[in-house]
């Protein structure tokens, strides 16, 4: 070997970290993404294997700060303790409502493919970007379900060793800084997630090492790859997670200043193209998932911002959860405190210590007070902004916001460290007490956030203090978990294999479907905003015939029998059979009561017709709502209750043929109809039909029938199409004809 090969092997080396592992991980499941489009699984896994090696090739060789060894205190203090967080519940299956819900269909999917299988329409509420639970899924399949979880104790301690380095300029002694790290991380958001298959974990070292990057960019050697690492790390953090944006925007924003401050010395040129390749480097995690979703819905970063992108699969006129979060722009600027008063608006489990509180506060105070100290105050710019954006964008929720959280803890103690720089311990002053006052809360948040921890968890699982009995059973099922069908008998296999479809009728049942027979596709019927247009009507129907539309079965909790029947019944199909099962959860003696629904087509014609044109009940596109009337003959003036004749030519502007007929009782079928407004009161009044279906750019002619008001007085005629029984043009953003008439006794 040469003396520069060798230069350069111990450059690499010396650039090489704990989380580099981890990010190899992280790029192999977004690498992934970029070859769904091979149809052999094995193929595209070797070719995403060998790009993602060469990507932390080079991610490492080009790093502009060298690796930091933490010293031996950090193991002492942080390994043990977050080894006992994460080994308190691990034995016990995760059974949170998220992993039922979504996470594992999330991951056994893009384990095998794209997000979706063939045949699949919309199998679970939210189509997530899949790439965290891709992560997931590949511990879980090397390590068993229990301890496949063990990548969120790497990703808290690699979390951990970010922020021992963003601490270090303010605290030099390793034991002090050690016990501070820990401090920081023990907020209970953090640890409830140490041993589930949430994914919101993943991201926190991501954001974490874009910040120190951001924070250490100028003293880069190499400035511009510094900035295409944050922007890699930031692309990450947002393909992870959609509300990352919160973090990666004021990130974003701090690093466009740096460039823009730096023109003089480096010239536009170089600090144009720096720009363009952070750019690149910031879509490049994003870029395969929202092209995937966008060719599946119209909307890349659906279902968020519907109302612009207006989708067939989601509705236009939807809110977001609203359970959580502020209300209304006070709330949402002061949210970071409020939140302390209001944990059960935080998350489901209700509880919240304030750290993001304490930290908020003492933030406004720091960038005040400590302006010219150039990188607490940064810091602090980007927990105000995060924090202001995460009340807007990510509803304020507690999942959401676990940068925010540590970041809290990060500016605490670089406040501490700071009011006692140039104070002696030996005399007592405002600064000291400051400072004590601080780091007491600190701690005493961290005693109430571990004491939250003993008790609550996401799952609802028990910890080994409350059974240790059926712990000590449950981990002799570990390494040995990796197949949920491994634990049941013949008879319960056969039983599963019969399955052609599965129907998604109840909130917690893909987990189980997907695990218990991943070849069959599974089709939306409980999530009502996958059936709110025609469009959306007919993919389901015709999604169901595709597959057969025989050996349709549902799973659902029992306690969710009803509520999945009526979800069958609102599709138009029939139950035919329902089985009452004990399921093993990877275990024998871990059982979960559950119905197996057997459903079919309807029997009777009839019934097997208004199936084949339920999509005629539902609203046509957004897009389809696009109208032009004109009066031919407008009245100006009419008497009081007299009726009136005027004829009116309508255009059909929209993307799609209005149906003339509907119904036996006149419903889901486009007319027109006109309403009386005054004084803030509208009237309805009549309606006429048309001859025919009006298709898209066709017109036709109308004769209408008014019939003017009893009160006199000057009022506004408006003339709307109506989709009888779903709503008016008006309502989906159509313009009206408006004629003002006077009506006169």
């Amino acid at each position: 070997m040469t003396r520069e090969e060798n230069r350069s092997d111990r450059g690499l080396l010396r650039r090489l970290d704990f989380g580099d592992a981890v990010i190899f991980f992280y790029a192999l499941a977004i690498i992934r993404q970029y070859f769904w489009i091979l149809p052999h699984n094995r193929i595209a896994w070797l070719l995403s294997f060998a790009v993602a090696a060469v990507f932390i090739y080079f991610y490492v060789s080009t790093k502009q700060i060298l690796a930091a060894r933490c010293e031996l205190s950090f193991w002492i203090l942080l390994l043990p303790t977050l080894l006992f967080a994460y080994s308190l519940r691990v034995a016990f299956p995760d059974r949170s409502y998220d992993v039922w819900a979504y996470h594992l269909l999330n991951s056994d999917r893009s384990l095998h493919g794209p997000l979706y299988a063939a045949g699949d329409y919309f199998p679970t509420a939210l189509p997530f970007n899949p790439v965290p639970d891709t992560v997931t899924g590949l511990t879980r399949m090397v390590l068993g379900f229990r301890l496949g979880t063990i990548i969120n104790l790497i990703v808290l301690l690699w979390s951990a060793q970010i922020i021992d380095r963003l601490l270090r300029p303010y605290i030099s002694r390793g034991w002090f800084r050690s016990a501070a790290v820990l401090l920081v991380v023990l907020a209970e958001h953090l640890l409830f997630e140490i041993s589930t298959y949430m994914v919101d974990l993943l991201t926190l070292p991501l954001l974490l090492q874009a910040t120190l990057l951001t924070l250490n960019s100028d003293e880069a050697e190499d400035k511009r790859r510094n900035f295409i690492h944050i922007g890699l790390l930031l692309g990450a953090a947002v393909a992870f997670k959609l509300t990352n944006l919160a973090v990666a925007i004021p990130l974003l924003a701090i690093c466009a200043y740096k460039l823009l401050h730096s023109y003089r010395q480096l010239g536009v040129k170089p600090n144009l193209a720096t720009t363009v390749l952070m750019s690149i480097a910031f879509a490049t995690p994003v870029l395969p998932f929202t092209i995937y979703i966008y060719r599946l819905t119209h909307n890349p970063v659906f279902p968020v911002a519907n109302t612009f992108f207006q989708s067939a699969f989601w509705p236009t006129h939807k809110g977001w959860d609203d359970r959580w979060g502020p209300i209304g722009l006070w709330e949402t600027i002061a949210w970071p405190v409020i939140v302390w008063f209001k944990p059960e608006r935080h998350s489901e489990l209700g509880v919240y210590s304030g750290r993001l509180s304490l930290g908020f506060l003492v933030a406004i105070a720091a960038i005040v007070l400590a302006w010219r100290n150039e990188r607490l105050r940064t810091m602090c710019i980007v927990l105000l902004a995060s924090s202001f954006l995460w009340g807007i964008a990510a509803m304020g929720y507690a999942r959401y916001g676990l940068l925010q959280d540590a970041l809290s803890g990060i500016i605490l103690f670089a406040v501490v460290a700071t009011l006692i720089a140039k104070t002696s311990w030996r005399k007592i002053s405002v600064h000291w007490v400051i400072a004590i006052l601080i780091v007491g809360v600190l701690g005493l948040q961290s005693y109430f956030a571990l004491r939250y921890f003993r008790i609550m968890a996401w799952g609802s699982r028990e910890t080994f203090l409350d059974r240790p009995t059926a712990f000590a059973e449950h981990a002799k099922s570990m390494l040995r978990d990796h197949s949920l069908i491994d634990t049941f008998t013949r008879e319960e296999r056969a039983q599963f294999a019969q399955v052609h479809i599965w129907l998604e009728t109840a909130p917690q049942s893909t987990g189980f479907e997907v695990l218990l027979n991943r070849h069959a596709p599974i089709i939306a019927v409980r999530q009502r905003e996958f059936f709110v247009t025609q469009e959306a009507w007919r993919q389901f129907i015709a999604k169901v015939h595709e597959t057969g539309a025989h050996d349709m079965y549902s799973l659902c909790l029992t306690e969710d029998l009803d509520s999945a029947k009526q979800a069958i019944a609102s599709r138009g199909l029939e139950v035919e059979n329902v089985i009452g099962l004990s399921l093993p959860y990877f275990s024998p003696k871990e059982r979960i009561n559950m119905r197996l629904i057997q459903v079919r087509l309807p029997k009777e014609a009839e019934a097997l017709d208004r199936f084949e044109r339920a999509w005629t009940k539902a609203s046509l596109s957004h897009t389809a709502y696009r109208e032009k009337i004109e009066a031919l003959n407008p009245p100006s003036e009419m008497h009081a209750t007299s009726k009136g004749e005027i004829r009116l030519r309508i255009k059909n502007l929209g993307s799609e043929s209005w149906p003339a007929i509907g119904t036996k009782n006149f419903r889901y079928q486009v007319n027109v109809g006109n309403r009386w407004v005054a004084n803030g009161v509208t009237s309805e009044d009549n309606r006429a039909v048309l001859k025919a279906d009006l298709a898209p750019g066709a017109e036709t002619e109308v004769t209408f029938i008014v019939n003017a008001p009893a009160v006199p007085g000057d009022y506004i005629l408006e003339f709307d199409m109506v989709h009888e029984g779903v709503n008016w043009f008006k309502e989906r953003g159509a313009t009206p004809l408006l004629i003002p008439v006077r009506v006169v006794r």
